[in-house]
């Protein structure tokens, strides 16, 4: 695995963006847990998305890409994101956590066969600082399609906050009772920093 990020580079990730009710409920728990944290959701600069995949990218391929994912999102048709729990992951991060349904998986199957085949560096990628711990099957899958998360590994979620190290508690924080479900209606490009949290938006396709 490559230890720098390669020159001219630039993390992608596309992600399904919750409608505005769903989304400040979640950045009010993110702020409501906030303490001991080095990153929460606040709906300005850390706003709520749920991530389907991410691959890092030459720079000068993106205006490809945006063409790539337009098409491959042509049939797409909506599907309901079910809040299925939270969970403290790997990495110190809590998240809201959604099932992972059949219709789910085609689109994340879909994306990571559009995108993969303008990946850096395949069989050689960049271990990206958003990895975590990173094994085996992680590897395998940041090879093969530059997404460590994919195919078994994808987990449908919302990143509400990440715990400074030290900080992380015994057991996941109770939250209040919340159906944060939702229907797919917008997916979105997005360029990522080095932990994979998405800063500036690059196109956005309505889905019905």
């Amino acid at each position: 695995m490559q230890k720098n990020p390669p020159e001219n580079s630039a993390l992608i990730n596309v992600c399904i963006i919750p409608p505005e009710q769903v989304g400040n409920q979640c950045v009010a728990l993110a702020q409501l847990l906030k303490a001991g944290t080095m990153s929460a959701l606040d709906g300005k600069t850390r706003f709520p998305h749920m991530t389907v995949c991410m691959v890092r990218v030459d720079k000068d391929s993106v205006a490809s890409i945006i063409e790539a994912v337009d098409q491959a999102l042509k049939s797409q048709k909506s599907f309901l994101c079910k809040h299925v729990g939270c969970y403290q992951s790997p990495g110190r991060y809590f998240e809201i956590s959604y099932g992972k349904s059949p219709e789910f998986m085609v689109l994340h199957e879909l994306l990571l066969e559009t995108l993969k085949g303008y990946r850096l560096n395949p069989g050689n990628p960049y271990q990206e600082s958003y990895f975590g711990p990173y094994d085996n099957e992680q590897q395998d899958n940041a090879r093969e399609t530059g997404y460590d998360l994919a195919h078994g590994r994808y987990r449908p979620h919302v990143t509400l906050l990440r715990w400074q190290e030290g900080q992380v508690p015994a057991s996941p924080p109770e939250l209040p009772k919340l159906d944060l479900s939702f229907q797919l209606s917008t997916i979105c490009v997005y360029l990522a920093d080095e932990n994979g949290a998405v800063y500036e938006e690059l196109a956005r396709f309505s889905i019905s």
